[in-house]
């Protein structure tokens, strides 16, 4: 009877956290996101101070590395590397449930893509946000979807309807696999079986996380939404990008993302 109870009051617990979460107010401060033009808006890697393009207006800033390959994203807009402040906010989103510092960072983040070029408001028109989805217990574990959290902000700034039309199949987390495993992982990212809305007038999806580490979930997420949609063109919006090493980075070439 007692550990029938200790189970029950747990559960509820869980679900207290999940529902209610954390409405504190986050850090009093986020550091200033990135310059247009300090990142590859294909992949979104940092861009070398020696190679950026010095038009604050260029919509066209790559990297080397995306020159010729085909990605399953057609944009990448960040926020900021995923080092010092950047990362203290997320986590405090994530493992704080810091609902207030989400919608700061999904604000931010519709901003800088207001920013990053000139941009027409009609594409909005035909435009929706999608949250890279997490997995259920995950989510109760965490108390906090934090993709969803922050697509949220992103959705009401940028006046485009919300739409939570992914599901992840439960797995090992990221932190638990190797650089190459994530890579190499089966796909489990799919369109929801029910409930699904109509997706067909969108013309323009923003694809909204708040790491972007392999570009593997992203790509899967990506791939999904292609599947059922046809064309449509894809914008990454990430609040902070990891960086590679040399090492990691030449490794990474090797692997790196092409679609047929």
């Amino acid at each position: 009877m007692t550990s029938l109870l200790r189970r029950i009051v747990c559960s509820l617990a869980i679900a207290e956290r999940q529902i209610l979460g954390s409405h504190r107010g986050g850090a009093a401060s986020l550091p200033i996101p990135d310059i247009s033009h300090a990142w590859c808006h294909r992949c979104g890697a940092t861009i070398p101070a020696s190679d950026r393009v010095q038009d604050f207006e260029s919509i066209a800033t790559a990297c080397r590395q995306c020159h010729g390959v085909r990605r399953a994203r057609d944009r990448t807009t960040r926020l900021g590397v995923y080092d010092d402040q950047w990362r203290e906010a997320i986590l405090a989103v994530k493992h704080g449930r810091d609902r207030a510092l989400a919608r700061k960072l999904g604000t931010l983040l519709a901003v800088q893509w207001l920013r990053d070029s000139e941009r027409s408001t009609g594409l909005l028109l035909d435009a929706i946000v999608v949250p890279v989805p997490m997995p259920f217990a995950r989510r109760v574990e965490r108390g906090i979807n934090h993709a969803s959290e922050i697509a949220t902000a992103v959705s009401k700034r940028l006046g485009c309807p919300l739409l939570r039309c992914l599901e992840h199949a439960p797995g090992p987390t990221q932190a638990q696999l190797t650089r190459e495993s994530r890579r190499s992982r089966p796909k489990r990212i799919h369109l929801r079986e029910r409930g699904m809305p109509d997706l067909s007038s969108a013309r323009l999806v923003f694809l909204v996380d708040d790491v972007l580490t392999t570009g593997s979930t992203a790509d899967q997420s990506c791939n999904a939404l292609r599947g059922a949609m046809g064309w449509v063109r894809i914008e990454m919006l990430v609040v902070a990008v990891t960086e590679l090493s040399k090492t990691a980075m030449n490794q990474a070439k090797k692997c790196q993302f092409r679609t047929d």
